[in-house]
């Protein structure tokens, strides 16, 4: 009798709780220097969660980070030669890609700079 309450109330609870939408916008990017990058930024619900770059052919996944402003994504892996992970940081409609340095997440080298969509 309590397994098949329990079974009822966990029937219910889950049919009470909607699906988590998944959204993702694709955004092309051209950077100082002729390089360019696509970024898939992807969300669950309202929620941004991840990005996916795709650059110089590799795709990299990125979670997403925590920033003082801008949208702020990271990862620790990074391209073949690279010592450390990638971080992309997106504000006010330019974009910067880094590369991590050292043992730290906080010290980074510039990879692209001036990353805009052709809207912006």
């Amino acid at each position: 009798m309590i397994l098949a309450a329990a079974g009822l109330m966990l029937g219910v609870a889950s049919a009470a709780t909607p699906p988590v939408q998944v959204n993702y916008r694709v955004y092309q990017y051209a950077c100082t220097g002729g390089q360019n990058v696509s970024v898939y930024y992807v969300q669950f619900g309202d929620q941004p969660m991840f990005a996916v770059l795709d650059w110089k052919g590799q795709k990299y996944g990125l979670a997403q980070a925590i920033s003082a402003s801008g949208a702020r994504y990271a990862s620790l892996n990074g391209p073949a030669g690279a010592r450390g992970g990638l971080q992309w940081w997106e504000h006010q409609g330019t974009a910067e890609l880094s590369t991590f340095t050292g043992n730290s997440t906080t010290t980074t080298k510039t990879l692209l700079t001036g990353c805009k969509t052709p809207a912006r």
